[in-house]
């Protein structure tokens, strides 16, 4: 949703590369259409009310200059976008008199949802979880790693930034010593000169995340000063040496990951 200008981008930003939004439009004006008198007045009621007060672009200005611009999008929530999809689908199928006009009903619902790249059902879409959790086992090791070997309830971590959102969700126990705001902005391996109050986060970015090891002063002060207990980083970047140099052991690996803590 990062640098959308107006509320249409933001609409086609969240729709991806789906259909969802095209189809619940459909299934609104076919309610409206053919729904009950009630039914009618209260989606126009609901519909005036979203288009005056949320779904504009003076509100989405209004609103991100108080939060957030690019987080705009999570009014898109409140709609029972997929309910409303199903629950249409449902309805049209079901009140079709004939057995062939409920044939193309379900036909045209079929290419609507498998229509190449503007379908949900594209290949790699459909897939079994790993585990309960749908998480990766390497993140889930990685959390028990630190379950067993952490001293406080609480422990600041900071993780490559493809561990760090699953991590959370996972043990939310865990503190994040890089924000999502400076992942956001400055996710990358570009000098200090506009990195603003990110300065500290991006020294530890650089290490984490992309393995540099040409700082270790720089990235001593920015443990110390974010107050982080564990490092976790991707194996490949061999970083052992390198953090210990910075107060870090190693206390164990992953299958794709290490984990190291602050030595007391």
């Amino acid at each position: 949703m990062y640098g959308v200008e107006n509320l249409t981008q933001t609409f086609q930003t969240y729709a991806g590369t789906t259909m969802f939004l095209s189809a619940f439009w459909v299934c609104v004006i076919y309610v409206f259409c053919y729904g009950k008198e009630s039914g009618r007045k209260r989606i126009l009621f609901v519909f005036m009310l979203s288009i005056l007060f949320v779904f504009n672009d003076l509100s989405m200005k209004v609103v991100g200059k108080i939060t957030d611009r690019s987080t705009y999008y999570r009014f898109i929530w409140a709609i029972p976008i997929l309910p409303l999809i199903a629950w249409t689908g449902t309805k049209v199928v079901m009140e079709r008199e004939k057995r062939w006009e409920k044939a193309v009903v379900l036909g045209l619902i079929f290419i609507l949802f498998w229509g190449g790249k503007s379908s949900f059902l594209t290949e790699g879409s459909i897939r079994v979880p790993e585990n309960p959790y749908n998480l990766s086992n390497d993140v889930i090791q990685v959390c028990e790693i630190i379950e067993k070997d952490k001293k406080e309830e609480s422990p600041v971590v900071i993780f490559d930034y493809e561990c760090q959102l699953a991590a959370r969700l996972y043990d939310p126990s865990l503190v994040w010593g890089i924000s999502r705001g400076a992942y956001q902005f400055h996710n990358n391996m570009e000098g200090y000169e506009n990195a603003g109050k990110y300065k500290t986060e991006k020294v530890l970015i650089h290490a984490v995340n992309f393995g540099a090891k040409d700082e270790p002063e720089r990235l001593a002060k920015a443990l110390k000063k974010k107050k982080v207990d564990y490092i976790v980083t991707p194996i490949a970047y061999e970083m052992d040496d390198y953090l210990s140099q910075a107060g870090y052991r190693l206390v164990e690996r992953s299958e794709l990951r290490s984990v190291y803590v602050r030595i007391e």
